[in-house]
C-alpha cells in the first residue's frame, strides 16, 4: 500500500519533470494558441497521461510505445512550426530523458526503482532520488535549450560544446563525491543536493555572463557602424555642398557663356564656339551622388564604394531604394554595411577583385544581392576581437532578416559567391 504523501509527492515530482519538458519546447516552438490555453492543454495533457500509465505495466511493450507517441501528439497540437522541426525537437527532448535515465540507473538508482518498485521508499529517500533526478535533468534541459536556441545567443556549434563541458565535468565530480558519501556511511545526502543546485546556478551565471560579453562585443561592432555611417554623412555632404558651390559658380557665370557663344556664332566662328562648348562640358561633376533616393543610404555608399574604388576594387550598383521605406536607417546601415565589408574582405587577394551590388523591390520585399569572387584557397583567419567569433556579421544580418521576417541565403558558384538578403517590406 503506497502512502498518500509518498504519492503525492511522486505526481509533485513528475509535474515538475513534464514542466522541464515544455518549458524547452515552449522556449524554442512557436506556440498555436494563448501562454494560457497552451500551459493548460499541457496541464491537461499530464494529468491524462499519467492516469493510463497507471494502467499500464512497468516497461510493457504499450506503456513504451504510449510514451513515443504522447509528446509528439500534444506538441504537433500546441505548436505552429514545421512538423518536422516539431519532431526534432520533441525527439531531442526524449534524448534528454532517455539519457537522464541510463545516468540514474547506472549511478544512483536503488535496486526497488530499477524493479518498478518506487513504492518501497521512504518519503525521506524519495526526496533524495528525486532530487538527484531533477538536478540531473534540469542540467541537461538547459543545455538541451541552449542548443536549440544556440543562434538566439549568437553561439555556435563549437561554443556551445565548449561551454557544455564546464557543467558536464562539474557532475562527473558530484557523482564521484556521492559515491564517496555512500561508501563511508555518510548522512550527507540533503546538503549533496544543495551542491548539485549550487552548480546549476553557477553554471546558468557563466553562460550569462557569456551572453553579456557576446552582446557587449555585438554593440560595439553595431556603434563602429554607426560611427562610420556618421562619418560618411559629413563626407557626403560636403561633396554636396562643393558640388553646389560648383553649379552656383557656373549659374552666375551662365550669361556671360551664353553671350559668349551667341557672339562667336553671330561672328560665323561656329569652329571656335563648338571648341567653346567642349571645354564648358569636361567641368567634372561626380556622378556617384545620388546612388538611391534614402539619404543616409547614399552617404554611406558613397563613401564606402569610393574607399573600395580607391583600394583598385571594381564596384557594379544598381540601387532602388525610396527614402520613406518602412527600415530603419540603423539596420539598413547594417546590412550594407556587412554585405560590402564580407564581400571587399572575400574578393582580396583575387585575380579581379570586383564586387556587385543589387538592391531591388519585389513582392512585398526589398532584396539585397552582393556578389564577389574568392580566392582558390580560403585563408584560415583569426578573430577580430579575442573571444567572439569572425561571423559576428553573418549573426547581425541573420538578426535583421528574422527582425523582419526575412532570409538570407548564401552561394557559391564557379568561384562567385552571393549572398542574398531578403527582408519584408509589406505592399
Amino acid at each position: 500500500m503506497v502512502e498518500p504523501g509518498n504519492l503525492i509527492l511522486q505526481y509533485l515530482f513528475n509535474a515538475v519533470y513534464t514542466a522541464m519538458w515544455f518549458a524547452v519546447l515552449d522556449l524554442t516552438l512557436a506556440k498555436r494558441y494563448s501562454r494560457t490555453a497552451t500551459f493548460l492543454l499541457q496541464a491537461l495533457w499530464f494529468v491524462l497521461y499519467r492516469l493510463i500509465t497507471l494502467f499500464l505495466p512497468f516497461m510493457s511493450e504499450f506503456r513504451i510505445i504510449f510514451f513515443v507517441v504522447a509528446l509528439p501528439a500534444i506538441s504537433l497540437l500546441c505548436y505552429k512550426d514545421p512538423w518536422t522541426k516539431i519532431i526534432f525537437s520533441t525527439a531531442a527532448v526524449y534524448m534528454v530523458v532517455v539519457t537522464n535515465e541510463l545516468v540514474g540507473a547506472g549511478l544512483y538508482f536503488p535496486d526497488c526503482v530499477l524493479q518498478g518498485n518506487i513504492e518501497a521508499l521512504n518519503a525521506a529517500e524519495l526526496v533524495e532520488l528525486w532530487g538527484i533526478y531533477l538536478s540531473t535533468g534540469s542540467l541537461m534541459f538547459f543545455l538541451l535549450y541552449l542548443f536549440l536556441n544556440r543562434h538566439k545567443f549568437s553561439l555556435s556549434a563549437e561554443d556551445w560544446s565548449m561551454f557544455a563541458t564546464f557543467p558536464i565535468s562539474q557532475y562527473v565530480l558530484m557523482y564521484g563525491w556521492l559515491d564517496s558519501i555512500r561508501l563511508s556511511g555518510g548522512g550527507r545526502s540533503f546538503f549533496f543536493l544543495l551542491v548539485m543546485f549550487a552548480c546549476i546556478f553557477a553554471d546558468v551565471s557563466l553562460f550569462s555572463a557569456m551572453v553579456c560579453l557576446s552582446q557587449r562585443a555585438q554593440l560595439a561592432a553595431e556603434n563602429n557602424i554607426l560611427a562610420a555611417q556618421i562619418d560618411a554623412q559629413e563626407k557626403h555632404y560636403q561633396a554636396l555642398a562643393a558640388q553646389y558651390e560648383s553649379i552656383r559658380r557656373m549659374r552666375h557665370d551662365i550669361a556671360n557663356h551664353v553671350s559668349a557663344m551667341q557672339s562667336l556664332l553671330a561672328s560665323g566662328r561656329s569652329s571656335d564656339a563648338q571648341e567653346y562648348l567642349e571645354e564648358l562640358v569636361t567641368i567634372p561633376f561626380d556622378t556617384n551622388l545620388g546612388l538611391c533616393k534614402n539619404p543616409v543610404v547614399d552617404a554611406f555608399l558613397h563613401n564606402k564604394l569610393e574607399e573600395a574604388r580607391s583600394a583598385g576594387i571594381d564596384v557594379t550598383v544598381r540601387i532602388d531604394l525610396d527614402a520613406d521605406i518602412p527600415v530603419s536607417n540603423v539596420d539598413l546601415i547594417r546590412i550594407f554595411g556587412n554585405l560590402i565589408d564580407n564581400a571587399l574582405e572575400a574578393c582580396e587577394g583575387t585575380e579581379t577583385p570586383s564586387v556587385s551590388i543589387a538592391c531591388s523591390k519585389a513582392y512585398g520585399c526589398l532584396v539585397i544581392t552582393t556578389q564577389n569572387p574568392i580566392r582558390q584557397e580560403k585563408p584560415d583567419k583569426g578573430r577580430r576581437i579575442p573571444g567572439l567569433d569572425r561571423g559576428i556579421g553573418m549573426h547581425v544580418l541573420a538578426d535583421v532578416a528574422k527582425k523582419y521576417n526575412g532570409s538570407i541565403s548564401f552561394n557559391e558558384n564557379k568561384r562567385i559567391f552571393t549572398t542574398e538578403l531578403i527582408i519584408g517590406i509589406g505592399v
